[in-house]
């Protein structure tokens, strides 16, 4: 830490811009440096020292003493690659870079994970990095009073942000639909009158109206934003640390196993207190049941009792009524009497009807609680089972699979080790394997056979380009020039299928050459195609076997189109001597081996095309004489060699993967429709028609891009 900071002290000579205060500021600055070193508290304040560079060793300075806070406005900072590298900032929780001349963001901006509010207000800011979408902890972005000119489809991705100021940028006067996607963006401050995306009746209204604007835009529903930072559910809380650079340990199998007892217990643990849970609950809904067949047995017999009163109180009247007509009739004693015998017989029957019916009453209740019981009783035991036996055959499940797994594994290396030995005493003892080696590094050293190659290569090329043209249109609904892409493809086939049957034939008679050595060595020894095969190896010039690797496919492009492929093996003293291609001369091409005055004039041709296409400018024009003109002066995009890095040689092959497993590349043409859209594998199922274009397929031709 000692060496960071001192490496910070001595670049302050060199940090600021000319001025008469230096001494008060690199003063300021040193002083910041040692309250950062010093104080405990998470704040690291280098604002207003008139920077133009941030000191060495600040990044370091930020990890060591785990600062969260970090200060650069009002400075002149142009760029923050001075600092050290940014992934050691991925503790810093907020950034102030207002007031600097800041003309983009760097692309390591994605490494401050942590990152919660970043403040970019008065600087120079044109536009804003892919890289952004990173940053996932961001809530809060200022980026006003800047030269922003388009949004970033990325700030969709920033499911935290929760307030965007894009206030005082002029040149602003759209925002991306994709924003729409930040679901949790409460506060967002434009200028809404001179916005076109959306209309400046929509943007000066609040953030909710344009939300809901941009959603409808993009056909998703609106959801309003959360209200507090713990509802949102994101990939990792802001307020989180996370060390994207921390190196996870490996588990062993005795830890596996550790861990998969330890997952069992819990799951017992949590069976157990689930259960008890269960129980409990039961107890009290018994209890809580109990309770109210006591409160309906006892409004009942409160009913009971109140019908048993009303009774009484009408065997009193009645029995009032009876003295009273007694009293009132002496004439007939015994009809009055029978009367009286019979209404008493009546209501003691209707007493007894009633008694009976609230009896029933009472043990229906009783029967319909404890059926209720017992079924509850049954469900519990039926899950615990349930459980129990999910569990066991999770359990056999599991050692059957590593079973499974170990018996493969030994197949597998079995096989893989009795495999490498058939093979290895194979190609010891097989002359057929030996000739056929022979026979492919002939083929490859072979000009007219790797010419053959190389137009087969190119019109694989030009397939490729068209089916991927034509996805792409399909995509974009684009309907137009779809007969004259069927007419190139059918070229393109007739030409692939001539190309193919050159070469066969080029095949036959490399291969019937090496029958007649064979035919001529039947003396020699059997190490016979070994020693050829040595010999093909040392003769053979390391360039031209890594020609294909190198050279530039638009010269070989222009080479094809001047008929002088084949004469492409005479050039590689050329191609691999650093000179640029104008300098070849006629004679040089003649004592290089070119016979042919057509051959060296197509020669000189495609090389003109080539270094004219190849100009930046556009404005070369190749010249139509064989003699080398005059000595001119070349700009770096004129100077061409022909051959190309492998980096650059990636930006010439665009490759088409596979319509069905959308994993492979492309290498397989139907035919007649012409597309190459499908991988060999997935061709080898059963299709009928061309999975682009439903064409019937006749046949198919399989392609290897070189």
């Amino acid at each position: 830490m000692g060496c960071a900071v001192s490496c910070v002290n001595r670049a302050t000579m060199s940090l600021f811009g000319k001025s008469n205060n230096d001494h008060d500021v690199r003063a300021r600055l040193e002083r910041k440096l040692y309250i950062a070193k010093e104080s405990p508290e998470p704040d690291f304040d280098l604002s207003e020292c008139q920077l133009r560079h941030v000191p060495s060793g600040t990044y370091s300075i930020c990890k060591v003493y785990r600062k969260e806070y970090l200060y650069l406005q009002n400075n002149n900072l142009q760029s923050l690659e001075e600092g050290g590298q940014l992934s050691d900032l991925y503790l810093i929780k907020v950034i102030n870079l207002s007031s600097n001349r800041f003309l983009q963001l760097p692309n390591d901006i994605r490494y401050l994970v942590n990152l919660t509010e970043l403040y970019l207000q008065d600087n120079l800011i044109k536009s804003l990095p892919e890289n952004i979408q990173f940053m996932q902890s961001l809530q809060i972005l200022d980026v006003s009073n800047n030269k922003l000119r388009s949004l970033t489809s990325s700030l969709g991705k920033l499911k935290c942000l929760r307030k965007l100021r894009l206030v005082d940028n002029n040149d602003l006067n759209e925002l991306c639909p994709e924003l729409c996607y930040a679901t949790n963006l409460s506060s967002l401050e434009i200028d809404g009158e001179q916005f076109v995306f959306p209309p400046p009746e929509v943007a000066t209204q609040s953030t909710a109206d344009i939300m809901k604007y941009l959603c409808k835009k993009m056909n998703v529903e609106y959801s309003s934003p959360l209200t507090t930072a713990s509802d949102i559910s994101t990939v990792q809380s802001p307020n989180s640390i996370v060390d994207p650079f921390a190196r996870r340990n490996t588990l062993t199998w005795e830890e596996q196993e550790a861990a998969i007892i330890e997952q069992e217990n819990r799951l017992h643990k949590a069976a157990k207190e689930q259960r008890e849970k269960f129980l409990n609950k039961v107890l009290q809904e018994q209890l809580e049941l109990d309770n109210e067949i006591a409160k309906v047995q006892l409004e009942k017999e409160l009913d009971r009792q109140k019908l048993i009163k009303a009774i009484q109180e009408d065997e009193q009247e009645i029995e009032c009524l009876v003295k009273n007509f007694i009293q009132s009739d002496y004439l007939k004693p015994e009809v009055i009497q029978q009367q009286l015998a019979h209404e008493q017989a009546e209501h003691d029957r209707l007493l007894e009807i009633t008694r009976q019916n609230y009896d029933n009453i009472k043990k229906a209740d009783v029967l319909r609680a404890m059926e209720m019981l017992i079924e509850e009783d049954y469900s519990i035991r039926h899950s615990k089972k349930y459980y129990e036996d999910s569990l066991n055959n999770m359990k056999q499940s599991v050692l059957l699979q590593d079973l499974e797994v170990s018996e493969k594994l030994t197949e597998l290396l079995n096989a893989k080790d009795q495999s490498r030995t058939a093979l290895v005493e194979q190609l010891l003892e097989d002359q057929d394997v030996q000739m056929a080696i022979v026979a492919s590094l002939l083929e490859k050293v072979d000009a007219r056979s790797w010419s053959l190659n190389q137009e087969i290569s190119l019109i694989s090329l030009h397939l490729a380009r068209l089916s991927v043209i034509e996805q792409e249109k399909k995509k974009l609904h684009i309907a137009y020039n779809y007969n004259e892409l069927l007419q190139q493809r059918i070229q393109l086939i007739n030409l692939l299928d001539d190309l193919f049957d050159q070469q066969n034939k080029r095949r036959k008679q490399l291969v019937e050459t090496l029958r007649e050595m064979e035919s001529a060595s039947v003396n020699e020894s059997s190490d016979f195609w070994l020693k050829n095969y040595q010999k093909l190896m040392e003769s053979a010039p390391k360039t031209l076997l890594d020609i294909g690797k190198c050279l530039d496919p638009a010269l070989a492009n222009y080479l094809l189109q001047e008929g002088v492929i084949h004469c492409l093996p005479f050039l590689v003293k050329f191609l691999f001597s650093g000179e640029p291609l104008l300098n070849i001369t006629v004679e040089e091409l003649k004592s290089n081996g070119v016979s042919l005055s057509s051959d060296r004039e197509g020669i000189i041709r495609a090389i003109n095309s080539y270094v004219g296409a190849k100009s930046q400018n556009h404005n070369f024009e190749p010249s139509t004489s064989l003699e080398p003109s005059a000595p001119t002066e070349l700009s770096e995009e004129q100077n061409c060699t022909g051959v190309v890095t492998t980096n650059q040689t990636d930006d010439f092959v665009m490759e088409a993967e596979c319509v069905i497993c959308m994993d492979a590349k492309s290498e397989v043409v139907f035919v007649p429709c012409g597309h190459m859209c499908c991988c060999h594998p997935c061709s080898k199922k059963e299709m009928d028609c061309c999975p682009m274009c439903r064409t019937n397929i006749e046949r198919t031709i399989k392609v290897i891009i070189a």
